[in-house]
């Protein structure tokens, strides 16, 4: 019940005077902390034109009621076509054009539609009463429909004025968790990384980043709970992965040579059946990928194995039940 007072002054045949009071309310903030007259100017303007474009919205679709229903498809088409503020306004001129023109001719289109649907003498009367109404109140909808586009087209400027002023990112979100959970510094590449890792896992936080290595036409982005290999760094998505293993299935992470080339083998679990420990997987469970030089080789097999150790400690670590007391 407490909230029946901004519901009802949020609907949209009152103009949303809610919306206008905390657009008000925000410039003259502005002005009193900041002294942003601009920001007051830009925040009055939207809240008017916001109310605005929703009042003569509300009467225009009323009107609409009363008009043929070819008439009324006609003008929906124009109106919600517009996505700018350019667009609003070239909207608003249309549909104020279409209303004229379709007052003129309502009463030949509506008396013709009349006698095609009822015939007879009862649809050319009912036809013809229609064209009458529709003289009047179509070009009033047209009008309306200029003013409601006008105002939206204003409404759409004080919006963007507003977010050129608005401060621009410069760099990409920091890394807030190094791999022994404290915060590190700044770096570009491991920035780079997260958001790599964050596309490939759609924003998971669970799974957080702990490596990334660029290398030749590819590149290797190492989390919490996998590692990945991804074709082009690019366009990521889940198709780019050419490889990924998660370490519940990895064994350990070798250096390997094989006719001058080197390569990290990434060996798979296959478990014992008789004793039920862990062992090295068969060849086919063991991919390798080429790397350029031996010393990248190397450190990324670290990172690999580092990352493995941590998941396996994670899992080892007692978690606290969600209803343990804090004395106990």
């Amino acid at each position: 019940m407490s909230q029946a007072a901004k519901i009802l002054g949020s609907v949209d045949f009152l103009g949303n005077p809610v919306g206008l009071l905390n657009d008000v309310s925000e410039g003259v903030s502005g002005l009193i902390k900041y002294g942003n007259v601009g920001g007051l100017i830009r925040n009055v303007t939207h809240g008017v034109s916001n109310s605005a474009a929703k009042f003569a919205g509300t009467l225009s679709d009323g009107l609409g009621k009363t008009m043929d229903l070819r008439h009324q498809t006609e003008r929906e088409f124009i109106r919600y076509q517009a996505a700018t503020s350019g667009e609003h306004f070239v909207a608003g001129i249309h549909g104020l054009a279409h209303g004229i023109i379709g007052g003129l001719t309502s009463v030949i289109t509506s008396t013709v539609e009349g006698v095609k649907t009822d015939g007879g003498v009862s649809g050319f009367i009912a036809g013809l009463g229609r064209g009458l109404v529709g003289t009047v109140t179509k070009p009033v909808a047209g009008a309306l429909d200029f003013a409601s586009e006008t105002a939206q087209a204003v409404r759409e400027t004080a919006s963007l004025s507003g977010h050129r002023l608005q401060n621009q990112r410069v760099r990409m979100p920091r890394c807030c968790r190094g791999p022994q959970g404290l915060l590190p510094q700044y770096s570009d590449t491991q920035a780079e990384g997260q958001e790599l890792l964050f596309k490939l896992t759609d924003n998971i936080q669970a799974e957080f980043f702990i490596a990334v290595e660029h290398i030749d036409s590819y590149c290797v982005v190492i989390s919490s709970e996998a590692v990945y290999f991804l074709k082009n760094k690019d366009s990521v998505d889940r198709d780019a992965i050419f490889l990924e293993v998660k370490y519940d299935d990895l064994y350990h992470c070798l250096v390997s040579k094989d006719h001058g080339k080197v390569y990290v083998q990434l060996t798979k679990k296959a478990v014992n059946t008789a004793s039920g420990v862990a062992i090295p997987g068969p060849s086919h469970q063991k991919p390798m990928v080429h790397v350029k030089s031996e010393s990248l080789a190397v450190k990324l097999s670290q990172e690999i194995n580092y990352a493995k150790s941590l998941f396996s400690e994670q899992h080892l670590m007692l978690r606290p039940f969600e209803n343990e007391h804090s004395d106990l």
